[in-house]
């Protein structure tokens, strides 16, 4: 097939010029016209490649345009090099076998919203030196997230992904856990709805980086004693949200349509659309906010809440 001949017929010889010379820029000129004709063409559907499937175990040395769907086993922390250079290795597995997917610089960007378990689609690689890369064409698709586990639902002895707010740091100490006994740092954490104390085992250092209000993303970590145990193998991920309203509910009470919300030391008023999004209520317009709360009221004061707040032109708007 004459690629370019048929691009032609759907396209201007100006504007595929234009689109291949932006197609070679993408790529920091590393892409040789003819495989920027070839993404194109992929593109517009004009290139229709059948596409199979390679188990890990078909993997041999030096195979090329690789395409497979697999789990991630572990997201490994970026590697910087003396040259500038950056590379993550995902490692990656299915029935048949596991392997690692080496990323380079600008693809890294691909692993920040990966998870253990997650299921993704490879497309484009290539085998070199007992591991996979990407080519210039090479792409992931997640196919499949792995979910986050309610707090109130884990159970011992379960391998989890969880994320929840820390509302109190209870600091270093020595712990004994089962066979585990040493140094470590604990807090407790808040999915919104109940809470756990989050074990850190030998990981002291991590108790400069995380404070009060911070958002937390644990994955692989162990439910023991009814504790979360996160051990050396576990991923943490953490974020300092803008604002987050922490604490126990004290009070509720309405005044027209606006709510007031007293949580631990603070007060915040809502608006009615804030107010029933607080309250997770979805209510039709003719039902006054007073009337929902009174009937919401008694199950939510004195409970423990991680509520993520965001003021927005002089008004206090509910995320979650």
């Amino acid at each position: 097939m004459d690629i370019e001949a048929e691009l032609l017929k759907e396209m201007s010889n100006e504007d595929l010029e234009k689109t291949i010379k932006q197609k070679v820029k993408s790529f920091h000129g590393f892409l040789t016209r003819e495989v920027a004709l070839r993404l194109i063409a992929k593109e517009k559907g004009v290139l229709n490649e059948k596409e199979t499937f390679t188990k890990i175990s078909e993997i041999t040395k030096g195979t090329k345009r690789i395409s497979i769907e697999a789990t991630v086993k572990r997201v490994w922390p970026i590697a910087q090099y003396g040259s500038g250079k950056y590379s993550r290795v995902v490692e990656i597995k299915d029935e048949s076998g596991e392997f690692p997917l080496v990323l380079w610089n600008e693809d890294i960007d691909i692993t920040k919203s990966l998870r253990n378990r997650d299921v993704i689609s490879v497309k484009g690689a290539y085998e070199k030196n007992n591991e996979l890369h990407l080519g210039y064409d090479g792409q992931i698709i997640v196919m499949q997230k792995s979910g986050f586990s309610e707090f109130s639902e884990l159970k011992n002895n379960d391998i989890v992904h969880v994320r929840g707010y820390i509302t109190k740091a209870e600091g270093v100490d020595s712990f004994v856990s089962g066979s585990n006994t040493g140094m470590a740092f604990s807090v407790i954490l808040s999915d919104g709805n109940s809470e756990r104390r989050c074990v850190f085992w030998e990981r002291t250092g991590i108790s400069q980086k995380l404070a009060i209000g911070d958002e937390v993303i644990i994955e692989d970590a162990l439910i023991n004693n009814d504790n979360i145990e996160v051990s050396s193998t576990a991923r943490v991920l953490s974020r300092r949200p803008k604002d987050m309203l922490i604490g126990e509910i004290k009070e509720i009470k309405c005044s027209g349509e606006l709510m007031k919300l007293q949580i631990g030391e603070r007060s915040i008023w809502l608006d009615r659309e804030n107010g029933l999004r607080f309250m997770g209520v979805d209510a039709a317009s003719d039902i006054s906010l007073s009337t929902i709360t009174g009937l919401k009221k008694d199950t939510l004061l004195n409970s423990k809440i991680a509520l993520k707040i965001e003021e927005k032109n002089g008004t206090v708007v509910v995320r979650g």
